[in-house]
């Protein structure tokens, strides 16, 4: 299938229609279905918004019902006699009448003011007289108390238990009892469970904790009521929720539950009737397609047909015939200029020969021009390796000067082998700094590079000029900020280089002139600058100072500064740690050097 559709252009076309029509209308009936399923279960919630609210208002009416009750009973005369523990059986018998009266399911309890047991609706000894639980404790409020579901610490069970306190008929403020009804609590399941919806009673004063729950809803779920939550019940169910209202059962809230099945099932026709007209769209798309791809690609087949003839005749007069205005005819007529071009072309070569031929000499000229700068490469370097011979050469020769006098004059050897020594040491100093020049412009040499704290490197640089430049002391000011400023690179190396333009700074001017070293942050770099009220150097010297053993005296005097060779090492330095650096002139005098280097990323 594969191969068929890359060999031919319509069944790539018809491919591409049915394609697109299919995830057309796969998405339209998604959508369809969704939105029917939507209205299906929206509609499901409400219901069952009302079925929940109809057994919360009868379960909260019922218990409504029995709080008013017992608070009756507790003002009844007999239990008057619960302040002497009476024995003859009053408060029992009025007990049992009441239960029997009333049709309670449950059983009446009441107990004497120091919590021992009077009477009940159950066959308990008096004798006996069990002290009250702590979970039916007069709390020492008014009314009555719900204490909602619980174990019966007398009978057993669950119930759902309303205490309240009797009070004198003497006295309202004092209590002479305790009244507590245990309600069973399968009545209160049985009052809300019904065969068409599952119910779940939950109290959300405890974080939702399930109360009660219908079987049916356990056996679909196969939970354990013990283990039970109502994140658990909730599963791919449509709840109803009853309505929070104030009363004695405020906090409970009464579920109605559906599986999501039961209640999109009809949905089953809509995608039966969806599917079934996709396809029957889909045939007479697929007809359209197939006619539409054939009529589209008829004309690219008469433009392969003139292609093919073009390339074996090597005829450019053949056209193609333009039969529309669409972009097939576009695709005709740009054809069509094409092979008129290529024509033109053709007849055109000798000129483009011609072209070529003035580059190819244009080429020459280049390449000359190039072997003059290769040439102008060859003389500077002669000239570089001169300028190390010069500098050579002069400490030797005073060498070699300072040698014969000391052999001349022995009383005056000393002076003089001072003399050989400072040269010695000046040859050695031009020595190191041609290496480190030469290790700068060699990859291989460099050193690993590191965390450096320019507060510090400065510090040491202006510690070193003040040692070898004692009565200068007060002219060095250094400006940084506060905190430490950071860069990666090498210490030595920094150093060298800073310490060249400090040098140079000092060697230029006299006491007293003032040399200002700043140290500032501008965004990701480290600013260095060198300030100095110098004699400057003229504009035109600015761009050449950073070249080895450039001097702006051009009599080499060793008067007028070192080897030449400090700024350029300087140059290197701080373009292997992927800074800059520039000098220009200070006003009214001196130079200003600002070194730029990268700091260290956080």
């Amino acid at each position: 299938m594969i191969d068929v559709l890359k060999r031919s252009i319509p069944h790539r076309i018809l491919a591409s229609l049915l394609a697109i029509y299919v995830m057309t209308y796969l998405v339209t009936a998604v959508v369809v279905y969704s939105g029917a399923r939507t209205s299906v279960i929206d509609s499901a919630t409400s219901t069952l918004q009302q079925l929940a609210e109809v057994k919360y208002e009868r379960l909260a009416n019922d218990i409504e019902a029995l709080a008013t009750d017992v608070s009756a009973w507790s003002q009844l005369d007999v239990m008057n006699d619960l302040v002497s523990g009476d024995l003859d059986k009053r408060v029992a018998r009025t007990l049992e009448q009441l239960k029997a009266q009333y049709a309670l399911p449950g059983d009446l309890y009441a107990f004497d003011a120091a919590g021992a047991l009077v009477a009940s609706t159950r066959a308990i000894p008096l004798q006996t007289r069990q002290a009250i639980p702590v979970v039916w404790k007069d709390p020492g409020k008014g009314g009555v108390i719900l204490l909602g579901k619980q174990a019966d610490p007398i009978g057993g069970g669950e119930v759902l238990a309303f205490i309240i306190p009797v009070e004198g008929a003497f006295d309202k403020s004092f209590r002479i009892g305790t009244i507590v009804l245990s309600y069973p609590w399968p009545a209160i399941e049985k009052q809300l469970f019904s065969p068409e919806t599952g119910t779940v009673l939950l109290d959300m004063r405890e974080g939702g904790r399930v109360l009660a729950v219908d079987p049916a809803v356990l056996a679909r779920r196969h939970h354990d009521p013990d283990s039970l939550s109502a994140g658990a019940i909730r599963h791919n169910v449509v709840v109803g929720r009853s309505t929070a209202r104030a009363g004695i059962v405020e906090g409970w809230e009464v579920q109605s539950l559906r599986d999501t099945r039961a209640v999109t099932r009809p949905l089953r026709h809509v995608g039966i009737e969806l599917a079934l007209l996709g396809g029957a769209l889909g045939i007479p798309i697929f007809f359209l397609g197939r006619w539409l791809s054939n009529r589209l690609t008829a004309p690219v087949m008469e433009l392969t047909r003139v292609a093919r003839e073009i390339a074996d005749t090597d005829k450019l007069d053949a056209r193609v015939p333009v039969t529309s205005e669409d972009e097939l005819g576009m695709l005709a007529r740009s054809f069509n200029r094409m092979t008129e071009n290529l024509e033109h072309a053709a007849n055109e070569r000798e000129h483009f020969v011609g072209e070529l031929e003035a580059l190819n000499q244009s080429l020459e000229a280049k390449v000359a021009a190039r072997t003059g700068e290769l040439e102008a490469a060859v003389a500077a370097q002669k000239r570089l390796i001169g300028d190390i011979s010069h500098e050579i050469k002069s400490p030797l020769a005073r060498l070699g000067v300072a040698l014969g006098l000391a052999r001349l004059s022995r009383k005056n050897a000393a002076k003089h082998f001072d003399r050989m020594e400072r040269e010695i040491d000046n040859v050695s100093a031009l020595a190191s700094e041609l290496l480190t020049l030469a290790s700068l412009e060699d990859a291989s040499g460099f050193v690993p590079l590191g965390e450096v704290a320019i507060n510090a490197l400065v510090a040491r640089i202006v510690a070193d000029a003040h040692y070898e430049l004692p009565g200068r002391d007060a002219d060095v000011r250094v400006l940084e900020p506060d905190g430490q400023v950071v860069v990666h690179g090498n210490w030595d190396l920094l150093r060298r280089a800073i310490e060249n333009v400090v040098r140079n700074a000092l060697f230029y001017t006299g006491q007293g002139t003032p040399i200002t070293l700043t140290l500032a942050e501008r965004g990701a770099h480290v600013l260095i600058v060198v300030t100095d009220q110098g004699p400057g150097v003229p504009e035109e010297a600015l761009g050449h100072l950073f070249e080895p053993f450039y001097r702006v005296d051009e009599a080499r005097a060793r008067k007028t500064g070192g080897s030449g060779v400090g700024l350029a090492i300087c140059q290197r330095v701080v373009e292997a740690h992927g800074g800059t650096v520039r000098a220009r002139n200070n006003a009214p005098t001196g130079l200003i050097v600002e070194i730029e280097i990268p700091r260290l990323a956080e």
